[in-house]
């Protein structure tokens, strides 16, 4: 599969991403309210595999906390 993924608590500044999506208009959709009628959510079952895939892909994966 490749070499091992590594992942960090922080991969990006949270304030410069914050500045980033309201200075563009885009996406603005990011600021409406979540409207569980229209949106489609996966089933249970389907989110559960999704995850299990995941942990399975990364499960070598290094975390590192900074």
């Amino acid at each position: 599969m490749g070499r091992e993924a590594e992942y960090f608590s922080k991969d990006f500044d949270w304030e410069k991403l914050k500045q980033e999506v309201e200075s563009n208009p885009s996406l603005s959709y990011h600021f409406q309210p979540f409207d569980s009628e229209t949106s489609s959510l996966p089933s249970p079952s389907q989110d559960s595999q999704a995850w299990n895939q995941f942990h399975i892909r990364h499960s070598t994966g290094k975390f590192f906390k900074i």
